[in-house]
């Protein structure tokens, strides 16, 4: 299979540098590592129940249902365009490399800042191990770059190790998934009466001086508590970042996407339920620091409250390895075709392992310099959600602009799916920029709008100070080739 993959590589006018070694397990695994429900659920819970109390659930579904939209579009693009790069190839080749830089820069944005965020939230928990109840800026920075460093040199050892180590950790948060929700619904008393109207209630809070916390809920509250989904069911993607790697991908990738999503938006679901029927005072909880932890450590022994923190710190070290898969990955192919600076030596791929080992390294210096320079990642983390979503919806317009090709023709490509796709990452776009948000040591409500928007110029300026003429240029861009199954990426550029 392996010589028959590189042949359809060959198509796309790439030679087969990277080792592909991932199967159809592994492929699901790292997609599903990286939405990872633990992870999410212990980093925004607190953000979702403060908006809309027990009605979270609610948001949840709504969220489920319009990823399951865009992966299913994903889905169709990776089967007819299976490269590393995956956003960026799709549009560059579907639109413009011009307009194929920019979904590439966006997509590259949310990998970068999230891998850091990612890290962080490993260290926090490890904190919490060594030092229960004892919180310390300077150890949890160390800690942060201690583990950056661990997964870069996972990576640097070969996709052979990520991938054993990744679905390792997939066991365990598949494990720790179950261990929850079971001890969730174990811990209800079933012998009464279950108040299942809860499932229901909505109620809002705000920590806001001067605000009204008569739990009434306004439009800016039913629209963030849609966050806690946006942040957590994302990643899927990743799987197609490294279809270059992978066996059999135009076979392989849609289905680890499409079934990542489900068992994590299915998962969720029940254990978003679990706690919410175990939460006995609502606002006593939207009022908590950490309502979470609260609503286990009620439910949960002391002993299995510890084991249930090591599974979750396994959970979230898998969800780093798969980011910086994507993120170096991602920056790997954008360098192959010269779209980004200092291209010549971040697309060169290690001979032997098979590895883009200085795109990993470029990943991880950004990364320790984030952490060093804001000591705390909510700032860039806020970056994550608004710049992937963005990228997907050029994805969105990519697979539009697929459907009017003549040399595309699959049976998911009809107009009526990518256009819902478009309408739900713009509304998202919109309820995670627009609505005033809280982030942690920041007076600014509009932080996630205002650091998006500076990553972006960050863009343009590359854009146009290098990356506009090499296009011109014909330098930069994917390759043409009498083979391409796709119309010609310079076709439509300027």
């Amino acid at each position: 299979m392996g010589s028959s993959d590189a042949e359809d590589l060959e198509k796309f006018g790439y030679h087969q540098q990277l080792q592909r070694t991932l199967g159809s397990f592994s492929s699901f695994a790292l997609a599903f590592s990286l939405i990872s429900i633990n992870t999410g659920f212990f980093a925004n819970f607190r953000h979702g129940f403060q908006q809309v109390g027990p009605a979270l659930i609610w948001s949840w579904l709504v969220v489920l249902a319009g990823q399951m939209v865009v992966a299913m579009v994903m889905a169709g693009l990776s089967k007819s365009i299976p490269l590393s790069g995956y956003g960026y190839q799709w549009s560059a080749r579907l639109v413009n490399p011009h307009f194929g830089f920019f979904a590439g820069w966006f997509l590259l944005l949310q990998f970068m800042a999230g891998f850091p965020a990612v890290c962080s939230a490993l260290a926090a928990a490890l904190l919490g191990l060594i030092s229960p109840g004892r919180y310390d800026a300077t150890l949890a920075a160390g800690l942060t770059i201690a583990v950056i460093t661990l997964v870069t040199l996972i990576h640097l050892f070969g996709l052979r190790l990520v991938a054993w180590i990744n679905n390792a950790g997939v066991y365990a948060e598949l494990a720790g998934v179950a261990l929850i929700i079971a001890a969730l619904y174990l811990a209800l008393d079933w012998s009464g009466e279950i108040d299942w109207t809860r499932l229901v209630e909505i109620r809002s809070y705000s920590s806001q001086p001067g605000t009204p916390n008569d739990g009434r809920v306004g439009i800016s509250s039913l629209a963030l508590s849609l966050l806690m989904g946006a942040w957590c069911l994302t990643g899927f993607e990743a799987s197609a970042d490294l279809a270059e790697e992978t066996h059999q991908p135009r076979r392989t990738i849609p289905r680890a996407m499409i079934l990542s999503l489900l068992c994590s938006g299915l998962a969720g679901l029940l254990l978003l339920a679990g706690v919410i029927l175990n939460a006995d005072d609502v606002p006593a909880l939207q009022r908590d620091e950490a309502p979470l932890l609260r609503i286990l450590a009620k439910a949960f022994s002391p002993h299995l409250m510890s084991l249930v923190m090591v599974i979750v710190a396994i959970s979230i070290l898998a969800c780093a390895i798969a980011s910086m898969a994507g993120a170096s990955r991602l920056i790997f192919s954008l360098s192959r075709d010269r779209m980004l600076p200092g291209s010549t030596w971040m697309g060169q791929v290690a001979v032997g392992k098979g590895t883009p080992r200085h795109a990993v390294i470029v990943v991880w210096l950004i990364s320790v310099g984030v952490v060093l320079i804001f000591r705390q990642t909510d700032l860039i983390s806020s970056i994550s959600a608004v710049a992937g979503y963005l990228g997907y919806a050029c994805v969105m317009i990519a697979a539009l602009r697929s459907v009017e090709t003549t040399e595309i023709r699959p049976a998911w490509q009809i107009r009526l799916l990518p256009m819902l796709g478009l309408f739900w990452t713009i509304g998202l776009v919109l309820a995670l920029a627009i609505p005033p948000t809280e982030t942690p040591g920041w007076t600014d409500r509009h932080i996630p709008a205002k650091a998006t928007s500076i990553a972006l110029l960050a863009g343009i300026i590359i854009y146009a100070v290098s990356i506009r003429q090499r296009i011109g240029r014909g330098e930069a861009g994917p390759p043409e080739h009498p083979g391409n199954p796709v119309m010609s990426p310079r076709q439509g550029s300027a």
